[in-house]
């Protein structure tokens, strides 16, 4: 397994509010934020909430898939805790939150969760979307009231629905999946929102992961990079 990183703060933003987590060598733990609530704030919100998933995950060791998935359960909800406490106790940091996505490869398989609209590919021949963004937009095609393809384009498609640290009570999600070759592309939507699947799809069928990185970084901002860009490629041979 190898991974390369990237993140930039874009053409347009002072700063860059996303926070991501690999590991130093082989490792197991990937994790992305994209922070939100204005200057300070955001950044704080996604710095937080990767390292308190950080710090409640290697101290573990598992046992079991049940017992990962558990943690992976608890490291969420801990971290949801803290960023909301925080943001009660500093005027500062009032309505801070942050989206965040983990991937945990265990028994070779991956397991992962995601809170708000950072998004979770998987690349095996073609790009599938294995998170389904807590948005806005989602809420009204369940309601059936608009469609998959009018929701791309939704003035409102960056609403979202649930984060880190802006509401008391968080029930997370784990799911796992078995992939013994191909890619995983963890981004915020500092990517997804400029660069179609399509488009990424083309770029992470090249062999060379570093030229990859780039690529999709240098669309990113040819396309506008109206916001920050974070994006981790995971590859399994």
């Amino acid at each position: 397994m190898r991974f390369v990183h990237r993140t930039h703060k874009g053409n347009i933003r002072e700063i860059n509010e996303d926070y991501y987590y690999v590991p130093k060598e082989d490792g197991n733990l990937f994790i992305l934020a994209d922070g939100m609530g204005g200057h300070l704030a955001g950044e704080t919100a996604s710095k937080m909430a990767v390292e308190t998933v950080v710090e409640e995950l290697s101290k573990k060791e598992f046992k079991s898939t049940e017992e990962l998935i558990e943690s992976l359960k608890e490291a969420v909800r801990k971290s949801n805790e803290i960023v909301y406490k925080k943001s009660l106790e500093e005027l500062n940091l009032r309505g801070m939150g942050t989206t965040i996505s983990i991937v945990y490869v265990y028994d070779n398989k991956f397991f992962y969760t995601n809170v708000g609209d950072s998004r979770i590919y998987r690349i095996d021949g073609s790009i599938e979307q294995i998170t389904r963004d807590d948005s806005f937009v989602n809420y009204l095609v369940d309601l059936g009231e608009i469609t998959e393809e009018e929701a791309k384009e939704h003035p409102k498609k960056n609403v979202i629905t649930r984060a880190i640290g802006t509401s008391e009570n968080l029930i997370p999600e784990v799911m796992s999946f078995d992939l013994n070759s191909g890619k995983i592309l963890m981004c915020s939507d500092g990517l997804s929102n400029m660069v179609s699947n399509e488009e990424m799809l083309k770029v992470l069928q090249n062999e060379e992961l570093e030229d990859s990185a780039d690529e999709l970084l240098e669309k990113a901002l040819k396309a506008g990079g109206i916001d920050n860009i974070t994006f981790i490629i995971i590859e399994i041979k």
